[in-house]
C-alpha cells in the first residue's frame, strides 16, 4: 500500500458506534448503509505469484446491480395490449405491445437479467446512482443516490495519481442479520468477457459454419514432417517433456461451435458478494470478490502424448485464459469507520453507516 493511500484511507475514519443483535422477525430489521468502492490496482513491478484460479459463478439472492441496470418492467407489459400476429394486415401497427408469450404466466420466466446484461461489453455505470428506497416498506436491499458517496474524492485521487482504476462505486442500505443468515449481496462491475471467455475462464468456441468447407486431404500434416517439427524442437531445447504440474489450467474441454443465435453469458471484470453480519454485538465483513484478467497461458498437460501434441501445434503453443485473482477476507469493523481490504491486484475501501433503524428495537 501507498503511503498516500494509507494516508487517504486513514482521513476517512469518522468515528464508532455500537451495536445490538439482530431480531429475526422482518418487522425488527436493523438496517445500515455501506458505501463500497472497488477499484483495480495500477500495474506494478512486484513478481509475486499468483494460483491459476479459473472464475467462479457467483450465486446471491441479493443482487440490486443487476435489477439497477435491467430492472422488471414486467408490470408494465400487462398493462399493453398484444401485439397483432405477422399475417393480420393492418394500415397502422402498434409501436408498444406485448408478446403472447411475455405476458403468458406459464410461460419460461420472461425477466432474466443475465440475458439482458450479455449484450453490454461493460457495465453501464462505474458510479451507481440508485433510486433509494424506504426502509420501512423495502424487503431487500436498494441502491442510494450517489449524492450519498463520501468517497468521491478518494475516488477521483487513485486515477489523478495513477495509482487504481475504479470498478465499482455504490452505496446501498441494507438489513443486517446473524451470520447463519447468509444474507450476502453481489457486487460485480468493469468490462464484460462473455463474449471471448465462457464463465470456466477457457475462450469462447468458434461460431459455426453455415456450410462446412471441405477439407482438402493435401492440406493435412504430413507424419514425416510431424516428426521432423519435433525433432528440431527438441534439439533446439524448445520442448521439454516431464510429468510435473505447472500449476497452469487443465487443457480445455471439448467444448462445441456455438451459433451465432446463442447469448454469451456475462463475465464481469469484478464480480463477488459482500456479506455483513452481526456476532454479538460486533459488525463483520466477509469480501468475497475476484478481479478477472485475460493471459496467455500453456495449459498443463502430464500425459507424454498430449504434450507432444500441443508441441506439434506451433499455432497454439499457447492460449488466452480468464485467469481469477480472489479478494477473500473476513474482518470485524465498527460502525462509521472506513476499511480497507488489500490486495495486489483488486482494493475495496467499505464504510458501514448506522440509520434511524440500527438500533435494536
Amino acid at each position: 500500500m501507498t503511503v498516500w493511500l494509507r494516508t487517504a484511507l486513514l482521513s476517512l475514519g469518522l468515528g464508532s458506534g455500537s451495536l445490538a443483535i439482530a431480531q429475526e422477525t422482518p418487522t425488527d430489521w436493523r438496517w445500515f448503509e455501506v458505501e463500497v468502492l472497488a477499484f483495480k490496482q495500477a500495474p506494478n513491478s512486484d513478481t509475486e505469484a499468483f494460483p491459476w484460479h479459473p472464475p467462479r459463478q457467483i450465486e446471491a439472492r441479493h443482487d440490486p446491480i443487476s435489477k439497477y441496470y435491467a430492472p422488471n418492467f414486467f408490470a408494465l407489459l400487462n398493462d399493453l395490449s398484444l401485439c397483432p400476429e405477422e399475417d393480420e394486415t393492418l394500415t397502422i401497427r402498434p409501436v408498444f405491445c406485448a408478446q403472447a408469450d411475455e405476458v403468458d404466466p406459464f410461460a419460461a420466466p420472461w425477466y432474466q437479467p443475465s440475458r439482458i446484461l450479455s449484450g453490454f461489453e461493460q457495465a453501464p455505470a462505474q458510479i451507481i446512482d440508485g433510486d433509494g428506497g424506504d426502509m420501512l416498506t423495502s424487503s431487500g436491499p436498494y441502491l442510494l443516490p450517489a449524492d450519498t458517496h463520501l468517497f468521491d474524492d478518494f475516488r477521483e485521487q487513485l486515477v489523478r495519481r495513477n495509482v487504481g482504476t475504479p470498478l465499482l462505486h455504490v452505496t446501498y442500505r441494507t438489513p443486517v442479520f446473524t451470520r447463519s443468515e447468509g444474507y450476502k449481496i453481489r457486487l460485480f462491475g468493469g468490462r464484460n468477457f462473455g463474449q471471448e471467455f465462457l464463465p470456466s475462464g477457457y475462450e469462447q468456441p468458434p461460431f459455426a459454419l453455415v456450410e462446412s468447407a471441405a477439407v482438402d486431404e493435401e492440406q493435412q500434416p504430413q507424419l514425416f514432417e510431424e516428426l521432423e517439427t519435433l525433432l528440431s524442437q527438441v534439439n533446439q531445447q524448445e520442448i521439454q517433456i516431464s510429468y510435473r504440474d505447472h500449476g497452469t489450467p487443465n487443457p480445455p474441454p471439448l467444448i462445441p461451435e456455438r451459433s451465432r443465435s446463442q447469448r454469451a453469458e456475462p463475465v464481469w471484470e469484478l464480480d463477488g458478494t459482500l456479506h455483513i453480519y452481526l456476532v454479538g454485538n460486533y459488525l463483520h465483513i466477509d469480501s468475497d470478490l475476484e478481479l478477472r484478467s485475460p493471459q496467455q497461458v500453456r495449459f498443463n498437460q502430464r500425459e507424454l502424448a498430449a504434450q507432444v501434441e500441443q508441441a506439434l501445434q506451433t499455432d497454439r503453443s499457447t492460449s488466452r485464459f480468464l485467469r481469477s485473482y480472489r479478494l477473500d477476507q473476513l474482518r470485524r469493523v465498527i460502525s462509521h469507520e472506513t476499511h480497507y481490504f488489500d490486495h495486489p491486484k483488486l482494493g475495496l475501501v467499505v464504510q458501514i453507516r448506522r440509520t434511524d433503524l440500527s438500533a435494536r428495537r
